[in-house]
């Protein structure tokens, strides 16, 4: 398993990252210290804990899903986000609670990103489509354990599907070496108005959470903000 994106946290206390979330979420100018505050802890959790990593699918017999060439890949920022979310709980800090979530949350969406660049300059290959756990036919939820096995603590999930760490994500990725069929990721600036994990204009991440928590959402959104099917133990 690689670490996670070390060009992604390398960014993750600059002012422009910041401000990016800032404004994605509607804080306020006057929340940058108590926001960056939240990063601050966040951060060397993540530079320990965080990994990502792909492996070939072995889902080629699932009905429903079509030919193509599909590779597992799997997200994590780590138990420590967890454990940092839940102490904010405890003492009632809601307001920085909220804020891990937004940053986490950005952090795996760039996530998607980086992982299309990984991909297109180590392997050869393009990213045609993100397929979600319980997103779509053909990719049911009921698959999601065999994706995690062999990961062991690191991530896993219980029998009601519900992984952990929460700030993780799951997902089958189709391939392709077209670069004109590249999906850029969900869903800002995609052009994929068939993809059936898209949220259209990327409207959904320019809410706030709290509102956004309130909101039905695909597979890929629910597993980044803490939301999807199943109670968690």
């Amino acid at each position: 398993m690689a670490a996670f994106f070390t060009d992604l946290l390398d960014v993750f206390l600059t002012p422009a990252f910041l401000e990016k979330v800032r404004v994605k979420f509607h804080y306020g100018e006057e929340q940058i210290p108590q926001l960056r505050s939240v990063a601050e802890e966040m951060l060397p959790l993540m530079r320990r804990e965080a990994f990502w990593e792909r492996k070939e699918s072995r889902m080629e017999d699932w009905p429903g899903r079509k030919e193509g060439v599909y590779e597992e890949v799997v997200m994590s920022l780590g138990h420590g986000v967890d454990d940092l979310q839940e102490s904010y709980g405890r003492r009632g800090l809601l307001s920085e609670s909220y804020m891990l979530e937004t940053l986490a949350g950005e952090l795996l969406m760039e996530g998607y990103a980086a992982y299309n660049r990984y991909l297109a300059e180590y392997a050869g290959w393009y990213v045609a489509g993100f397929h979600f756990p319980g997103g779509e036919e053909g990719f049911p939820l009921e698959m999601l354990p065999e994706m995690l096995e062999g990961y062991g603590p690191r991530i896993t999930c219980n029998a009601a599907f519900c992984i952990s760490p929460k700030k993780s994500v799951v997902f089958a990725a189709e391939l392709t070496r077209d670069v004109k069929s590249c999906c850029e990721g969900i869903c800002a600036g995609c052009n994929n108005k068939h993809c059936p994990g898209r949220t259209e204009d990327g409207s959904a991440v320019r809410r706030r959470f709290p509102e956004l928590a309130e909101q039905p959402l695909n597979y890929g959104y629910g597993r980044i903000f803490g939301k999807q099917e199943g109670k968690c133990f």
